[in-house]
């Protein structure tokens, strides 16, 4: 329990910052939401609407937001990549904490300029890596500590994205390096990086990245293939039509916004006649998806670590295997099982409840119950602090020959 109820700002009012909002909502006796912004008018009322805010608590405009919101303990960001840096700058300004959306910067020396203006103003910035706070990797992280499986010689970490949120988030949606400037990679497996990084130590001494083939090439797409799915004499035989997606099996919708009366079917189908959600993957020439990334990297304790992101797969889970002196860990996100190299009976951890809780196993609602009750209690630990995170995000830039 908090001692205070905490006031809780939120800009950018995505898909993540709703789901840290369903917490607020449920639990109005430690927090409560005062403001909000976020350029997209539907989502703004949508969120004013479920909190029943003021106009005045509601903004379209950033400048607005930042210079006319007052009391405020805690800032949520869930803006686009590209702007996180400068929210995070100016919250802090003002004052406030801040839970910030991964990747926390887009620049090497931004994630620096975060993590020290953090430390100067005493204010925590918490980095949303979801995978510290969600119970099967905490048990994975449990494990690499206890002395009779001995020390780690290597892990390979394998993200396997999946063919709908490949899809659905990095061809067709906006998180392409040509809007966000974040790679797919520096996106999707920013906090993959981390978590390997929470297993081993962060004295990362080379960097290396290897890409493989390009899934939606234009000279891939079958012939005759319509620019809309909705439209396409293909789309029945398509594994990436759009219309079995969300029309068929109703998957991903959540972020279609209806209009006033709108029936959700006909939301769907305006999405995909009209939005950039019912575009044929291979008419999104602005995606740089790839079929698999492979970053190793080397440690001074010697350890050797492989990250391998694998986008067009059936399945949509991470696969880890944990090389120890004494044993072998390895995990699917179902089970957990220690094979040990001595002969002694294997050891099974069973995670499978996890899968029906939703919002990563409420990791997502621990991540925001952990800063809340730090600035309620005045406690100034955080399980991902902007310091905790710059190693990962330096490591997803060297991935991409990008200076750090």
């Amino acid at each position: 329990m908090t001692e205070k109820t905490i006031r809780i700002a939120a800009i950018g009012l995505g898909n993540r910052t709703c789901k840290y909002l369903r917490f607020v909502k449920k639990n109005p006796s430690m927090a409560t939401l005062t403001a909000i912004a976020d350029s997209d008018r539907q989502r703004l009322l949508a969120v004013q609407e479920r909190f029943g805010l003021e106009d005045n608590a509601c903004f379209t405009s950033p400048d607005e937001f930042f210079s006319t919101v007052k009391d405020v303990d805690i800032c949520i960001i869930g803006t686009p990549d590209k702007y996180h840096y400068d929210m995070t700058v100016r919250a802090l300004a003002n004052g406030w904490n801040v839970l910030l959306e991964k990747p926390m910067a887009q620049e090497a020396d931004e994630c620096r300029k975060i993590a020290e203006l953090s430390q100067q103003t005493g204010l925590m910035v918490s980095v949303c890596y979801v995978l510290r706070y969600h119970p099967y990797f905490v048990k994975m992280k449990e494990l690499t500590t206890r002395p009779d499986l001995g020390r780690i010689l290597s892990v390979r970490h394998v993200e396997r994205v999946g063919i709908d949120r490949t899809t659905h988030t990095y061809v067709r949606g906006p998180w392409t390096y040509k809007e966000m400037h974040t790679s797919m990679f520096f996106s999707k497996c920013c906090h993959d990086v981390d978590f390997v990084l929470w297993l081993t130590g962060n004295d990362v001494r080379t960097v290396s990245s290897f890409k493989e083939g390009r899934p939606f090439d234009p000279s891939l797409a079958p012939k005759g293939a319509a620019n809309r799915c909705i439209c396409c004499s293909k789309e029945g035989n398509c594994r990436y039509s759009a219309v079995d997606l969300y029309l068929r099996r109703r998957d991903w919708i959540k972020g279609f916004i209806p209009y006033p009366d709108e029936e959700e079917r006909d939301t769907i189908l305006r999405m995909l006649s009209e939005s950039r959600f019912g575009r044929c993957v291979y008419n999104c020439t602005d995606t740089d998806a790839v079929d698999r990334q492979t970053v190793v990297l080397e440690m001074e304790s010697r350890i050797r670590s492989e990250i391998v992101m694998e986008c067009i797969t059936e399945e949509d889970n991470r696969l880890t295997e944990i090389q120890c002196e004494n044993a072998v860990i390895s995990g699917d996100e179902t089970t957990i099982t220690v094979r040990f190299k001595d002969g002694r009976e294997d050891e099974s951890y069973d995670f499978s409840w996890t899968k029906g809780l939703g919002y990563h196993a409420n990791a997502d609602f621990h991540i925001i119950e952990d800063l809340i009750t730090a600035v309620a209690s005045g406690r100034k630990e955080l399980r991902t602090s902007a310091a905790d995170a710059v190693v990962s995000h330096i490591v997803c830039l060297k991935a991409d020959n990008h200076p750090a």
